[in-house]
């Protein structure tokens, strides 16, 4: 890409150097025009490598020294500049990728991700850092997840007419079925976990804790149906959710968004 970027630029000058004679003017005044834009055209990436230099950032300089290369390939100057930032540039991405590893296995996921930034500030074809920042995304994803069916699955319906024998058969048994389901929901098999559940609220509608995971589970499926660009069955999802927790006003703005897009949707089509 940086190769790519060179060559642009130098095919950019070469279009500008080579103006159009104007009436009345001679081939030499046109040749020196065109000496003058190239010798202006060097000068500019020769400031522009040196400023990004002295500021470090490397990758912007190794760019500007690359045209240099690609502009004067029999300059040893640029040639030269240009091996020696690129190996600034892989001594820092050397140093910074153990660090930036080392945050992620101890599970510091906000230091491991500005420091892989860092690395592809430098580098940004740098594949272990890209690959790195995908997987933190993912962790950071399946601990959120992780942790709103952790709290559901603690909370307990209110019993206080059971005997306490039978409250504790039936604290079991309820710990026993949401922890499956919320198993399920971490495994991805999300449709078992909410057939497991919708058969728990109908045999208990007063359910609480079961209802709340459900709802959750409504929202997250909502979210694969409209990446299959299925929004009435993104929609009719929400609606679910919703109708289980009226007091989840993210749920409620997000499902006005969608209703109002389809129904956007459907005017432009009869438009035309």
């Amino acid at each position: 890409m940086r190769r790519l970027v060179a060559w642009l630029c130098v095919g950019a000058l070469a279009g500008c150097a080579a103006p159009r004679l104007p009436p009345g003017a001679t081939p030499d005044a046109a040749t020196g025009a065109s000496t003058a834009a190239f010798s202006a055209f060097e000068q500019q990436y020769r400031d522009r490598a040196s400023t990004a230099q002295r500021q470090g950032h490397l990758a912007d300089a190794a760019v500007a020294w690359e045209v240099l290369t690609v502009l004067r390939p029999e300059s040893r100057e640029y040639r030269d500049a240009l091996a020696e930032t690129r190996r600034q540039i892989n001594v820092a991405v050397a140093e910074r990728l153990p660090r930036a590893a080392q945050a992620q296995r101890r599970g510091d996921l906000e230091s491991a991700t500005q420091a892989y930034l860092g690395v592809l500030a430098l580098q940004p074809d740098s594949l272990p850092a890209a690959d790195a920042l995908r997987s933190i995304e993912r962790e950071r994803v399946k601990r959120q997840q992780l942790g709103r069916l952790s709290r559901l699955t603690l909370a307990r319906r209110g019993n206080e007419a059971m005997s306490p024998n039978d409250k504790v058969a039936s604290a079991g048994a309820d710990r026993n079925e949401l922890e499956h389901a919320a198993i399920l929901a971490r495994q991805g098999e999300i449709d078992s976990a909410i057939g497991l559940l919708e058969r728990r609220i109908a045999a208990d509608r007063n359910d609480r804790a079961a209802r709340n995971m459900l709802a959750d589970l409504y929202e997250r499926k909502a979210d694969d149906v409209l990446a299959a660009r299925d929004t009435p069955g993104a929609i009719a999802l929400l609606e679910k959710s919703l109708r289980l927790d009226a007091s989840d006003a993210r749920v409620a703005e997000r499902l006005k968004q969608l209703r109002a897009a389809a129904a956007q949707k459907a005017v432009d089509a009869k438009r035309r």
